[in-house]
């Protein structure tokens, strides 16, 4: 259904569970073999991949301000014409690929919402590089309410993928090709900016982490662009961002997409489906069938909110267009994160649902 997300799941594989709850608390320090298994080469290339339940997925992309959002069906692996052809790594390589380091560990994975961030287009000299760019990315993410007073409810992993050259395929043009670890790619579906990555050799890096509901790929790249899978079928996490390391207003887009699946949010703006919405009233705490006045006769929704000031400016109401959208459906303020990036903050029934997301995770829901 237009504007439905997947709730959150606790199906992902939790291997490494009991071991990082042993593990004291860690700050940009390395999980070495003493701590985490060192994954080894094979199992990087793809023995912890998941039976391909579908070859494509669907995607957001999204511009750098007004009414966002791209929705496409992309292919599970990377095309063969979109990238460079893979070299196997030196042993030299192979022994610093994988490699896991905690960025913030606050508490045991099953009672936290467990964030693993993947680098791709590093090479090995360049692992220190892609450590500071996850770090700078994690302080944009933080940066934004209400990631930033949920900091205790998160552990952030970070997973060394080392490539065979640097950049990504599709920077600064299109005929530009790359040998990367994770195969990403610009001009995904045709469109520049929407930056898509082999997901399977995603799945493969974030499976070394202890754990991983969600995942973000920081591609080496100042180009703005990214993507977001959070409708994943097929895979043991929550939801998959791609984003630019060097870019000012990438850190954004995994904002927006971690919205997704931790507050179970519905994308605001109303376009890219013609006519009115006729369906059920949707799950998404966001988005709504009803008006103001229904709302608030039935008690429904954000009728709590409604008519108060709201973070975004002005006052939490129903505005028509979202989910997809133009008629048939109402969001709770003119525009926000979830509608347009040059907002940067959530309203007041999306701040909630996310405080209530954070909740689920930290509750082991």
């Amino acid at each position: 259904m237009p504007g439905r997300v997947r709730p959150p799941t606790r199906t992902r594989i939790r291997r490494f569970a009991a071991l990082a709850a042993a593990t004291t608390l860690l700050s940009v320090t390395a999980v070495t073999a003493s701590a985490h298994a060192e994954p080894s080469a094979q199992r990087i290339q793809g023995t912890a991949r998941p039976v391909h339940v579908a070859d494509s997925q669907t995607v957001e992309s999204f511009r750098p301000s007004g009414p966002t959002g791209h929705r496409a069906g992309v292919p599970t692996s990377a095309p063969g014409h979109a990238v460079a052809p893979h070299t196997a790594l030196s042993a030299q390589e192979s022994e610093a690929d994988g490699r896991v380091s905690a960025l913030r560990r606050t508490g045991p994975s099953a009672e936290r919402l467990d964030l693993v961030l993947v680098g791709d287009g590093y090479t090995a000299d360049q692992l220190a590089d892609f450590r500071a760019d996850a770090e700078a990315k994690w302080a944009e993410v933080t940066a934004v309410e209400p990631y930033g007073s949920n900091t205790d409810k998160m552990n952030v992993w970070t997973v060394d993928a080392v490539s065979n050259e640097s950049g990504v395929s599709g920077d600064p043009s299109q005929d530009v090709r790359r040998d990367t670890a994770l195969s990403s790619y610009f001009w995904c579906d045709g469109l520049e900016r929407l930056l898509c990555a082999d997901l399977d050799k995603v799945n493969a890096y974030a499976a070394q982490a202890p754990a991983a509901d969600i995942v973000v790929v920081v591609a080496n790249s100042t180009k703005y662009g990214g993507a977001g899978y959070n409708r994943l079928t097929g895979y043991p996490f929550d939801g998959v961002s791609t984003l630019s390391s060097d870019n000012s207003a990438s850190g954004l887009i995994a904002v927006h997409e971690m919205a997704h699946s931790i507050g179970r949010l519905a994308d605001e703006y109303g376009y890219g489906e013609s006519g009115t919405y006729q369906g059920p009233e949707p799950e998404d705490v966001n988005i709504s069938t009803y008006s103001a006045q229904e709302m608030s006769q039935r008690q429904a929704k954000w009728h709590s909110w409604l008519g108060k000031d709201d973070p975004t400016g002005g006052q939490t109401g129903t505005f028509e267009g979202a989910g997809y959208y133009e008629k048939g459906l109402y969001r709770p303020t003119e525009t926000s994160l979830m509608r347009d990036f040059s907002v940067r903050e959530f309203n007041n029934p999306s701040r909630q649902g996310l405080v209530d997301g954070f909740a689920r995770y930290t509750n082991g829901g």
